[in-house]
């Protein structure tokens, strides 16, 4: 057999068991989504879609995303994931097209418990646009609502809404500058 026939059944057989993955995980694709290094530990009891062509890129740490009952999780076409990502939903979390997400970034829709017990537990959506890139290391928590084509430096904490266009950076986050983006133009 050629190289490039064992390269081709390769692949093959990857993508069929991407695909009995996600079956099995419950998981609605558009397309194969493409799985480098290790694979997410996804734990879904809600709704979890997956757009085309998105990626998931695992060689240090693997990503975890949790979606419980009853929450949706939606993950727009061409965004990328990298190494040990943690999302979990138990509300609502819309994710746009062509976003990035750095290494070790937490996207949460919940606080998990209370603060003190005159403060209800919060639980609120997560909207983060398309275009978007969120830096290494950053947190975007229950609540908190992304413009399109903004960047989150590296290391900041989301706990509101961050405008479109804009550079945003801080514990909390706030904006830094504008960004001038042109129509249809897509980070690489």
């Amino acid at each position: 057999m050629s190289m490039c026939k064992k390269v081709s059944l390769r692949r093959k057989l990857k993508n069929l068991s991407i695909k009995f993955f996600c079956k099995r995980k419950k998981v609605m694709i558009d397309s194969i989504p493409i799985f480098s290094g290790a694979w997410p530990e996804i734990h879904n009891k809600g709704i979890m879609r997956i757009g085309n062509q998105c990626s998931f890129r695992s060689f240090r740490l693997r990503q975890s995303i949790t979606v419980q009952t009853g929450a949706i999780l939606e993950i727009g076409e061409g965004s990328f994931f990298n190494d040990g990502v943690n999302i979990c939903a138990t509300q609502s979390i819309k994710i746009g097209h062509h976003t990035k997400v750095g290494d070790m970034t937490y996207i949460f829709d919940t606080d998990f418990h209370q603060l003190s017990p005159e403060r209800e537990m919060k639980n609120a959506p997560i909207i983060i646009g398309n275009n978007v890139w969120v830096g290494a290391n950053s947190m975007i928590l229950a609540g908190s609502s992304i413009g399109n084509n903004s960047v989150i430096a590296a290391g900041s904490i989301v706990v509101g809404e961050i405008p479109p266009n804009c550079l945003a950076a801080g514990t909390p986050a706030k904006v830094i500058r504008s960004l001038n983006i042109p129509d249809g133009w897509l980070r690489q």
